[in-house]
């Protein structure tokens, strides 16, 4: 359940489509390559108590929850100083520059949600917590 909760909430605090790509790649390669190597702890010579795997086990269940924690933490502290930032009354246009068939330029008023723009970029995204 622990590895499907994270996967979600990466999906859930990332905005841009190439942003969401990349960490769910990094993500889920940091994960097959932790499943991948895992194996190769349980050598003979820790037999037969196994001590140092069990160990390494044990350390990574104490320090994993520790760090969603301390991300949520940063998190909610980025929510905060977002909300704190005063609220402009006058609405910003976004434009884009499309080619029309003919072969023209011409200026188009967006959304900011259909600009594509990262969790840093768009200061009214909120982190899901």
């Amino acid at each position: 359940p622990g590895f499907v909760l994270a996967l979600s909430w990466l999906n859930s605090i990332t905005a841009g489509h190439t942003k969401k790509v990349v960490t769910n790649a990094a993500f889920l390669s940091a994960s097959c390559i932790g499943n991948a190597v895992g194996p190769f702890m349980w050598k003979a010579q820790y037999k037969p108590r196994n001590h140092i795997p069990w160990a390494v086990i044990g350390v990574c269940y104490v320090v994993c929850p520790i760090l969603l924690l301390t991300i949520r933490a940063v998190l909610a502290r980025e929510n905060r100083l977002r909300d704190a930032k005063p609220i402009e009354d006058e609405e910003e246009d976004y434009v884009i520059e499309r080619i029309t068939e003919d072969g023209n330029r011409v200026e188009v008023k967006v959304d900011k949600e259909l600009l594509d723009m990262t969790d840093r970029q768009n200061r009214d995204f909120r982190y899901v917590l």
